[in-house]
């Protein structure tokens, strides 16, 4: 294997590829000595280094535009020859999977093609017309190497020296003029490094080969040309000698004196001859000396066809001023249209008046040609005034071929875009003919895009102005961007979508894929390039196979669900669809198959599915009634005890509403007729509810539900189900009231033990004293001592019957604040005689609540009196009234002792006190007062700092 080829025959890509890569990474991190690879690459990739080119690039440049290319194309030396070979090739590459690619002297890619499929992955590295793929600016790659080398050369995979090439492998070989021995482009075979083709080199030499034997025949032709002109001047009487030179500077003829005087030297050239002679396209002149005197030399350039194949040089003697008149016989490259510039810029030349038949005839085939052609022509000077144009140019611009020709065609344009897009007046372009786009301002004020084939028009071998050819590609232009912009969004989708996207030739083989592919399966990109998809487990290949025949026969957009593998073998689940892309002429050129993992989806449906189960399960053995109705009232679901309950056990219940249902169970017919109307109460709430309902049955039976309804909306505020659970309480309610009853029992026994246990200390106390009295002990602090314990008893009896004693309370709406007053005024002597201060804070709005009078100034006097007693030592009692919403706060605040956490538990309870002389029974009336309007009292306290009392009472509802 020489240097050039990257692979031998037999060479396994896959251990090769990985060596290169193991080599790739030492060496642009700088760690070993030399890498083990050929000696070519590892001085481009030397070369690399010193360029500044970074090894993770993706992607190269843009560096010519459309216009470019196709005024690149003009050169006729190339076209004829390269287009038909181009064309084979990339017929006979299509199957092995390479792109076919010329590239310019310069490695700017001019001509691709190939399999669209894959000319879309290539585009991943910018590998595309216009981009440039010189060494300086994509690094190592056959293309630009073989320019800097000048030889034909292969690199495969890791020899790139940027990364994102090296899922590719590629074979070169430029092209050279024969009569200039330069470089004239690059022929190029690109394709995936694992479609490695031994013979991809030889292709590229062949070609190569094939185009230099056509220029050769060609500049054969022109030195043909040369010798014929130059037999041509010599027949002409001059006195100067002359000699004709191809476009390499090579001496086709020259007079005898040249050759004698020796000036043309054994290799067949000019001596004397500046560098840049054969390189201008323009007259020049210089001076050489030779013994006898200064020399001067005149070389004009010689044109066939309007393209340039050589040089004239007539050489000028010592002792002579200049040659002699000559005749000159080159004809124009373009027909004489009989418009020859007149007096006045622009002017329409006359025709003659006198002419013979052949030559009139002549005149109004060309004149026709020019006036009825459909495209826009105009014919303008080297200083950019026109000349003519004809009708076709009216109609694009809107201006009348007379307001043209007093125009310069500059004028036209718009301003910002006129400098750098009048290409023709470029002294090094204007030789040849161009194609570019201008954008030119119509008459009645809106702009358009207009492509100029522009051609140079020589009169006697000098170019004397111009013949534009011109078309509106303005929708041409905007469905270019339409097509930008929508690759745009589609590269951006595929760099952030979720789902794995994987673009297939129509062998199935992989051409691209997404960064979510290589997330979601283990495996890189290079990995799977160019093979079978990995990701079809074998137990399902047989499968896919019968897939992929019916998605190539049906064209039709496939999705279906399935099992898929990772690299590390584990199974996954995929949504998979998968759609064929086609060519304008409806031909398939490739397959995307899009991949959503729903691994995590599959897992919550059987779960979803296993929880429903259960749940169903559960409902159907809750002893309650469960039912599901839409939002139109028609039942979904509903559990067995639902339909036990309504006896619908053999009932088609789903979807009938309830007045349906109650045909079809007469028992409940009442029951669920009912249920109708309390379910749109409910919908008309908005909010769950829970109520009691009485169903009658047919035997005057009465049976009593505990319902819940609970309605549920949509987002759009529309009814989206009710749920109902109902449980017949009948039984119940019946329980409970015997409850009642044992309770007020059991209430009544634990008070009288505590009445006996608080009364049995002062009877005790009165019958030792009555005894003292009766052994004739008597002193009168007896007697006041019997009277006081008889008080005591007479205040626990009082209380008992307070609270066992059915009261009959009458309720009406009462302003808080006056009753605090009341109750702070009636505690003012006795809080100052404790040192004690109340504050009364009141809200000034409505605090209207609907009480009994009496009640809640007897909680207020009870809370306050305990307050006073909890603070010896005196201070501050607050008492703040406050509305909260639809409730009143009432909280009474003292700085007394305090009360610890664990006995303010016990508050409440029957004859728990924290008093040396109290009861417990104050603090539970006052908790059953409370409780009776609707309110709720909370005790908060801390040793040492203070209690305080909080009561919540609902607001009046006409104040609410």
């Amino acid at each position: 294997m020489n240097q050039w080829r990257a692979l031998g025959s037999f060479a396994n890509l896959s251990r090769e590829r990985a060596k290169l890569e193991q080599a790739w990474e030492r060496f642009v991190s700088g760690i070993g000595e030399k890498p083990a690879i050929r000696l070519l690459m590892y001085e481009s990739w030397q070369r690399c280094l010193a360029y500044n080119i970074h090894p993770l690039r993706n992607r190269t440049e843009i560096t010519l535009s459309r216009e470019e290319i196709e005024a690149y194309w003009q050169n006729d030396s190339l076209q004829h020859s390269l287009k038909p070979l181009l064309l084979k090739v990339k017929d006979a590459s299509m199957d092995a999977g390479h792109l076919a690619t010329f590239c310019n002297a310069a490695g700017d890619i001019v001509h691709l093609d190939g399999q669209r499929s894959l000319m879309l992955k290539a585009e991943d590295m910018n590998f595309v017309v216009g981009a440039s793929w010189a060494e300086n600016r994509a690094g190592t790659n056959a293309i630009g190497t073989s320019l800097v080398t000048g030889r034909p050369v292969q690199v495969f995979a890791g020899e790139h020296f940027c990364q994102e090439v090296q899922k590719w492998t590629c074979a070169a070989a430029p092209i050279r003029d024969p009569a200039t021995g330069e470089i004239l482009g690059v022929f190029n075979l690109t394709g995936l490094w694992r479609v490695n083709h031994p013979y991809a080199l030889s292709v590229v030499i062949s070609a190569k080969q094939a185009v230099e034997r056509d220029l050769r025949h060609q500049l054969e032709r022109e030195r043909f040309r040369l010798a014929e002109r130059f037999a041509q001047l010599a027949t002409t009487p001059v006195s100067s000698p002359l000699l004709v030179l191809d476009r390499g500077g090579q001496v086709i003829h020259a007079s005898s004196m040249l050759y004698e005087q020796g000036w043309v030297d054994g290799r067949q050239h000019l001596i004397g001859a500046p560098p840049q002679a054969c390189t201008t396209a323009s007259k020049m002149q210089w001076e050489a000396e030779q013994r006898r005197g200064t020399w001067r030399f005149e070389q004009i350039p010689y044109r066939y066809g309007g393209k340039l194949i050589g040089f004239v040089v007539y050489a000028i003697p010592p002792g002579c001023r200049q040659p002699a008149k000559r005749e000159t016989t080159a004809k124009p490259a373009v027909p004489d249209h009989g418009l020859a510039a007149p007096d006045r810029p622009g002017a329409l030349a006359p025709l003659p008046v006198k002419a013979d038949s052949a030559f009139l005839g002549k005149e109004q085939v060309y004149r026709s040609l020019f006036e009825d052609h459909p495209a826009a022509i105009i014919c303008y000077d080297l200083h950019g005034n026109i000349l003519q144009a004809n009708p076709a140019a009216e109609r694009l611009v809107g201006y009348h071929a007379e307001d043209l020709q007093a125009t310069n065609i500059a004028s036209l344009i718009f301003p910002d875009s006129a400098e750098s897009q009048l290409h023709p007046f470029h002294r090094g372009l204007m030789n040849r003919p161009q194609e570019f786009e201008i954008a030119v301002r119509h008459k009645n004020g809106h702009g358009m895009d207009v492509r100029l084939n522009n051609f140079p028009m020589y009169v006697d071998d000098e170019i004397v102005g111009f013949y534009a050819i011109a078309k509106d590609v303005t929708r041409d232009k905007q469905i270019e961007a339409d097509l930008r912009a929508t690759k745009e969004q589609l590269d951006l989708y595929l760099r952030n979508t979720v789902d794995s996207v994987v673009v297939l030739d129509v062998s199935f083989r992989v051409l691209k894929v997404n960064r979510a592919f290589e997330r979601m399966f283990g495996w890189s990109e290079q990995e799977v390039i160019g093979d079978k998809l990995p990701t079809i487990p074998d137990f399902l290949l047989e499968q896919f196979h019968l897939l992929q025949q019916e998605i190539v026969e049906n064209r039709h957009v496939t999705s279906y669900e399935t099992v898929r593998q990772r690299k590390d073998g584990t199974l996954l689940n995929v949504s998979t669809f998968i759609s064929p892309l086609s060519d304008a002429e409806g031909n398939v050129i490739a397959f995307v198959a899009i991949h959503r993992d729903i691994t995590e989806h599959k897992r919550m449906e059987v779960a979803l599915i296993e929880k429903e189960k259960q749940l169903r399960t559960f409902i159907n053995a809750m002893p309650v009634s469960v039912c599901f109705k839409d939002g139109e009232g028609r039942w979904l679901e509903a559990n067995d005890c639902c339909l036990r309950m309504f006896q619908l056990e053999h009932v088609p219940y789903h979807g009938k509403s309830d007045a349906e249902l109650a045909k079809l169970s007469p028992v409940y017919r009442e029951a669920l007729l009912q249920c109708a109307e309390s379910d749109k109460r409910t919908w008309e709430g908005g909010k769950p509810v829970r109520l009691e309902e009485v169903v009658r049955l047919e035997h005057g039976e009465s049976r009593i539900f505990d319902v819940s309804k609970v309605p549920l909306f949509g987002p759009d505020g529309k009814r989206h189900a009710l749920v109902i659970v109902s449980q017949d309480i009948t039984e119940m309610k019946q329980t409970e009231s015997l409850l009642r009853k044992s309770e007020k029992l059991s209430v009544v026994g634990q008070m009288a033990a505590g009445v006996a246990h608080e009364i049995y200390n002062p009877l005790t106390s009165i019958r030792g004293f009555i005894q003292f009295i009766q052994e004739g002990h008597s002193k009168q602090e007896y007697f006041q001592t019997i009277l006081s314990e008889l008080d005591r008893i007479q205040s626990v009896v009082n209380e008992f019957l307070v609270l066992a004693k059915p009261q009959v309370i009458h309720f009406a709406p009462r302003d808080l604040g006056p009753l605090l007053h009341q109750a702070a005024e009636l505690l003012q002597s006795e809080a100052l005689r404790h040192n004690v201060r109340i504050a009364l804070e009141t809200d000034p709005n409505m605090t209207m609540v609907n009480c009994e009078e009496k009640q809640l100034k007897q909680v207020f006097i009870h809370v306050l009196k305990n307050a006073i007693e909890a603070m010896p030592n005196g201070g501050q009692i607050t008492i703040q009234l406050k509305r909260l919403g639809d409730a009143l706060s009432i909280r009474i605040v003292d700085q007394g002792q305090g009360i610890g956490e664990e006995r303010i538990q016990k508050l409440g309870e029957p004859f728990y006190t924290t008093k040396e002389k109290g009861t417990g029974l104050g603090l539970m009336i006052t908790y059953k007062i409370i409780q009776a309007h609707q309110g709720s009292m909370k005790i908060e306290s801390q040793p040492d700092k203070g209690t305080t009392v909080e009561i919540t009472l609902p607001v009046y509802a006409s104040f609410a």
